[in-house]
């Protein structure tokens, strides 16, 4: 049986981190939210995913659902939450862990709800949340 390694917190952290600056925008749906996958990129999330496990049925599904019961996820997001779940596995992220799928929602957050000015501030909150290096959110800077 193979072992699996999976990405360590600082190493999602630091590829979301560049991920976003290096976008320099975010990415939205055309009805509002964040796009898994956009025009101009993703969110940091999405940037995990390849090409191949990329569905739109992911779009509208908060990563945070990956670690609810459930009788706690709407019905019609069954499909997206087990895509979404299936697609990071494939990117060596650990969905089992609830402190992963708690980091990966910050992260997602930052993109979804924070504006551009408000990045650099909050990726360095959440590296101090999640007791990372935040070197990455100062070179970008």
């Amino acid at each position: 049986m193979k072992t699996v390694h999976f990405l360590s917190h600082q190493e999602i952290f630091d590829a979301a981190a560049t991920h976003l600056f290096t976008q320099g925008r975010a990415a939205l749906l055309p009805r509002g939210g964040g796009a898994y996958r956009g025009y101009c990129g993703g969110c940091p999330v999405g940037n995990f995913i390849k090409p191949r496990d990329y569905m739109t049925a992911l779009e509208g599904i908060p990563v945070r659902f990956l670690n609810k019961p459930a009788n706690q996820v709407p019905r019609y997001m069954d499909a997206g939450v087990a895509q979404l779940r299936k697609a990071l596995l494939h990117s060596k992220i650990n969905v089992y862990d609830p402190l992963t799928v708690e980091l990966l929602s910050c992260l997602q957050n930052v993109h979804d709800v924070f504006g551009i000015w408000e990045w650099h501030d909050r990726l360095t909150s959440i590296a101090r949340q999640f007791g990372l290096n935040s070197e990455r959110v100062k070179s970008a800077a």
